[in-house]
């Protein structure tokens, strides 16, 4: 008897706590609608990208990048080795769209044991603009991603990130995946920064530049392996918060 109260009390705290994770998740939510670009001076943003061979939607992700409705921003592709076959998809699409100013920077700063920090290291540090985001080559930019990014910076922000929503799954585990990024850790990542708990992820990041070079730079997120954990460790540290976009970015698995 003693026992089946006690799993009677667990499985009760556990259906509510998932309850109330499903309520402050849709309250920081809200349906995707398109942001306008900006009236007036826009701020000019770098984004970042840290790319390592040739994946299934390559191209498309590529081709998003360049299609942002942002009057003024720079595309900062970064790739580590020389050999890599991503190089000339780079080269071919940056040809492609003359009007977006783009570079492609090739090296490996050996900063930490993360292989995606270092790659960033050289964008991080070429960028001309006070706002960067880090983006993740496979991330699905829609045209006002960069609005999205921007509307969530609100006073006392640190960071702004966007967990990835799994989509096109091609076979059994790209579906558990996108089950668990679509349902279990978008769920909770929502659900904390509702809470005032808001955690970094590398997906996608928003950083003011001037900021995060007041307080060691780049190279500091080379604290964790991670460095997406490092990042809110540092926000924290900082008395400031990390903010979700209130629609999160696609991520095709394949």
């Amino acid at each position: 008897m003693q026992l089946t109260l006690i799993a009677a009390t667990l499985s009760t705290v556990l259906i509510l706590s998932n309850l109330a994770s499903i309520v402050l998740a849709v309250s920081r939510l809200r349906r995707r609608r398109t942001i306008a670009p900006p009236a007036g001076k826009p701020r000019p943003v770098s984004i970042v990208v840290p790319s390592r061979g040739v994946e299934p939607f390559t191209q498309e992700t590529l081709e998003r990048a360049f299609s942002l409705d942002w009057p003024r921003y720079e595309l900062i592709f970064c790739v580590a080795h020389a050999d890599d076959p991503v190089i000339k998809l780079i080269n071919r699409t940056i040809v492609r769209f003359p009007k977006v100013p783009a570079w492609l920077l090739v090296g490996d700063d050996r900063i930490s044991a993360n292989p995606k920090l270092n790659n960033c290291v050289k964008g991080w540090e070429a960028a001309r603009h006070d706002w960067v985001v880090l983006a993740d080559s496979n991330v699905l930019m829609p045209r006002d991603y960069i609005q999205h990014l921007m509307a969530a910076w609100r006073p006392g922000t640190g960071l702004v990130c966007s967990t990835p929503i799994g989509s096109r799954p091609a076979g059994f585990w790209a579906e558990v995946e996108c089950a668990f990024l679509n349902t279990l850790q978008a769920r909770w990542q929502y659900a904390g920064e509702a809470l005032g708990l808001g955690f970094a992820q590398g997906k996608s990041m928003l950083w003011n530049k001037p900021m995060l070079d007041a307080n060691g730079g780049i190279r500091v997120l080379a604290a964790e392996i991670a460095e997406d954990a490092a990042a809110t460790k540092l926000v924290n540290s900082l008395g400031l918060r990390v903010n979700l976009v209130a629609a999160p970015f696609e991520q095709p698995l394949g």
